[in-house]
């Protein structure tokens, strides 16, 4: 489908976001270290709608 998986997570679940009251988990000064936190945080939450495609270069200690 071309539905964006945002969409389609909405779509299958019935899952709302609030687009007004982001968390913002970590934040980061340097592009490098700020990627790394982003894998970080997505390979740690068991409740995703990341495809973790953009996880591949985390080492697997993480």
């Amino acid at each position: 489908s071309n539905h964006s998986v945002i969409t389609k997570h909405r779509l299958e679940s019935g899952h709302e976001f609030d687009w007004l009251k982001p968390e913002i988990l970590h934040s980061e000064t340097y592009v490098r270290k700020r990627e790394i936190a982003e894998m970080f945080f997505i390979k740690r939450s068991d409740n995703l709608i990341n495809l973790q495609t953009d996880t591949d270069n985390l080492n697997n200690i993480y």
